[in-house]
């Protein structure tokens, strides 16, 4: 009879975890909504970046050090574990385009999507620049954004466009040489038959988003600048490469191909 009880005790118990944990995973309602934010921070070769400080040397051995270190991201697209996608203002620069500084004093630099449909998420998308079918829609679509722009040194004229990435500095032994690398497109490309340097990042999350009513994830993307000069394209920089701004030139298509390959998420918080 004991036994029974003990087994009839236990049952109840199991019955009443079970229970906890199905009430601990809050439940997707296709009405609720709530913030994502992307966590950008920046390191070189596992090294923490903080601020500009930092002197660095790169696979080629040639030391630098960044006095400007900046660039854009925008059009985020977040799918879903179904595929489906959600686009984030997308072609919108003034509500979905956001710019990552280094001088700012924060590790990470946060871009909030808000009013995300509630869902559990697999994989981020977003372009390094404005991307050319945004550009082409004026710039009074987009003043908002053209005027921070202006205000953080990441634009030309409107005819020339927008800076996607703005990385200036010393190198050498001594670091008494200055760099200046902007990559940005000569307006829309098609029109100005120069080469299109906007890039498109797509990243697979180590584990789903999950946006619910009370929850509103973190996902954090590490950039490590030191693909810059030592990605897939192996770039020394010398007085002949060394300022560098039109498309045309290998060193700012070779360093836009790098930095497209810096990404990589490194975890989700679902809080």
């Amino acid at each position: 009879m004991k036994k029974y009880i003990v087994f009839a005790y236990v049952a109840i118990i199991l019955s009443l975890v079970v229970s906890c944990n199905r009430d601990e995973e809050p439940t997707i309602d296709a009405n609720d909504k709530n913030s994502v934010t992307l966590k950008f921070e920046n390191f070189f070769n596992g090294q923490a970046m903080y601020e500009l400080s930092g002197v660095y040397t790169s696979s080629s051995s040639q030391k630098h050090k960044f006095s400007t270190l900046k660039y854009i991201v925008s059009d985020v697209i977040l799918v879903k574990s179904d595929g489906g996608e959600v686009k984030y203002h997308y072609q919108n620069p003034d509500k979905g385009a956001y710019i990552v500084d280094q001088s700012e004093e924060a590790i990470t630099h946060n871009f909030v999507l808000e009013e995300i449909p509630a869902g559990d998420y697999k994989q981020v998308k977003f372009g390094l620049g404005i991307s050319p079918d945004a550009f082409v829609l004026g710039q009074e679509k987009q003043a908002l954004f053209w005027d921070k722009a202006k205000t953080n040194g990441m634009n030309w004229s409107w005819a020339s466009g927008y800076k996607f990435v703005n990385f200036e500095g010393t190198y050498s032994d001594a670091l008494d040489k200055n760099f200046k690398i902007h990559i940005g497109n000569i307006g829309n490309p098609q029109q100005s038959k120069t080469p299109d340097v906007y890039k498109v990042i797509t990243l697979d999350l180590p584990q789903v988003a999950k946006v619910r009513k009370v929850i509103a994830p973190q996902i954090h993307i590490m950039a490590d600048i030191n693909q810059f000069l030592s990605g897939k394209n192996k770039v020394v920089l010398s007085d002949d490469n060394a300022q560098a701004m039109h498309p045309s030139k290998s060193v700012v298509k070779e360093t836009a191909e790098n930095l497209s390959l810096m990404f990589s998420v490194d975890h989700v918080h679902n809080n």
